[in-house]
């Protein structure tokens, strides 16, 4: 326990130290002030005695989630137990994180007689992904007079994980009115007949089926016509490789660019993983930060959301080619390649040309180029001075050159998909499962 000055102590102070002038003009007002300096002595003693003894009955327990969504509500709950019944006065004071929205200021409660405990409930979000903590939890009594208080901590902190907003709880996603393309995880979704080359089962030939499809054997035996059916392949590679550089952390128009592409690639490990696939992480700027190989399973998802959910953008420039190498050595099997990043400029795009034409030659790669919103703003944006002209000027060459940077890139057998960072999750999803229903891998 710790000792502080309470808020009528100063005032007490001011008012003896006010009173000590008077000895100037009337000498016998010593005694009095010394009489009413031990007095104060007194009641500090007292105030100390009486918060301790307090402070010492109360418990105090906080009630949190381990898991909330990015920017996405939470309830922080606190419960204060006592076991005396006369009245108790307090203040709570929690740490929560900088990012946290709105700050936490201390909570005031108060307990009457024969009123043993109360609750403090407050929200909160969190705009920004990874870990972080909650507490320590303190809790402070002042005495009976006001002079005095004292205080303890009551609560150690704990760690709160903040993940992607439409990842944390499949509840939340299956609210949103693009849950129904989003989850595209059932098995009957690619089992289609005509597509694949694994054999599922036989069934009686129907008009429009392809007569290279007739089974001679099962027909002989069943007397008419049999043909086979056919599913997707399962237990393909799939390895999403998301930029964690410069241009990933700019603005996005929910979060950054790097938010909405994590929240993207775990989608599409989910249609994955559901779709028997196996599916892998990487994580890279100028070096690779991270590097998961392809597991299976959708249990298997919690896993890759620990790979990623942390991911910070360090606004260093990116540069693939440690990270063609790191897939160039451990990704040797066929795989589908899901790269969310952007190019900017020629130069940019001649490196990143280079890397992935070398990949196409062993795997599929499916590229999402994740716009900058600010840049297509600026376009629209009325000239009204040399300054806003000499700005337009800039970023339209910028996005000329984004353009034939992508171009060039479909040239080298690469899909793309060039969306904003806001949007990217449908399409990309879309494509993906495109992709794998024309058996590519």
């Amino acid at each position: 326990m710790t000792m502080r000055p309470g808020p009528r102590l100063p005032l007490v102070l001011a008012g003896l130290c006010a009173g000590s002038l008077l000895v100037f003009v009337w000498p016998g007002v010593t005694a009095l002030l010394m009489l009413s300096g031990l007095m104060i002595a007194v009641m500090c003693w007292l105030d100390h005695r009486d918060a301790q003894r307090r402070l010492a009955d109360v418990t105090v327990s906080r009630q949190v989630a381990s898991v909330v969504g990015r920017d996405r509500p939470f309830a922080v709950r606190w419960l204060i137990h006592r076991t005396h019944s006369d009245s108790l006065e307090g203040e709570l004071r929690e740490c929560l994180p900088p990012d946290a929205c709105p700050n936490f200021d201390p909570q005031e409660f108060r307990l009457g007689p024969n009123r043993f405990e109360a609750e403090i409930v407050r929200e909160f979000r969190i705009p920004v992904r990874g870990e972080f903590p909650i507490g320590p939890l303190w809790l402070r009594v002042a005495g009976p007079f006001g002079l005095i208080e004292v205080q303890r901590q009551v609560a150690d902190a704990v760690t709160i994980r903040v993940l992607p907003e439409t990842y944390h709880s499949r509840d939340e996603l299956m609210k949103d009115p693009r849950a129904q393309e989003l989850l595209l995880d059932k098995p009957t979704t690619v089992r289609r007949a005509g597509l694949g080359t694994e054999f599922e089962s036989l069934r009686e030939f129907r008009e429009g089926d392809d007569p290279r499809r007739i089974d001679w054997r099962a027909t002989a035996r069943q007397r008419h016509l049999i043909v086979r059916q056919y599913q997707l392949e399962r237990h393909r590679d799939v390895m999403i490789v998301v930029d964690c550089g410069r241009l990933m952390g700019a603005d996005g128009g929910q979060g950054s660019k790097l938010d909405c592409a994590i929240d993207s690639a775990l989608m599409v490990a989910r249609v994955a993983l559901a779709g028997g696939d196996r599916c892998g992480l990487a994580l890279f700027d100028d070096q690779v930060l991270g590097y998961l190989p392809p597991v299976n399973g959708l249990a298997s998802l919690r896993q890759l959301a620990d790979c990623v959910y942390n991911a910070q953008s360090r606004w260093r420039e990116s540069d693939f080619a440690e990270m063609f190498a790191t897939l160039q050595q451990r990704q040797s099997k066929r795989a589908l390649l899901v790269i969310l990043s952007d190019i900017v400029d020629a130069e940019t795009s001649k490196r990143y040309r280079a890397s992935l034409s070398r990949l196409t030659k062993r795997h599929v790669v499916l590229f999402a180029a994740l716009r900058t919103p600010l840049l297509n703003q600026i376009t629209h944006e009325p000239i009204d001075g040399d300054l806003a002209l000499s700005r337009k000027a800039v970023v339209l060459r910028l996005l000329h050159e984004r353009d034939t940077a992508l171009h060039s890139v479909r040239r080298c057998g690469i899909h793309v998909v060039d969306v904003e960072p806001s949007q990217l999750t449908i399409p990309l999803v879309n494509q993906f499962v495109q992709l794998r229903q024309q058996s590519l891998i």
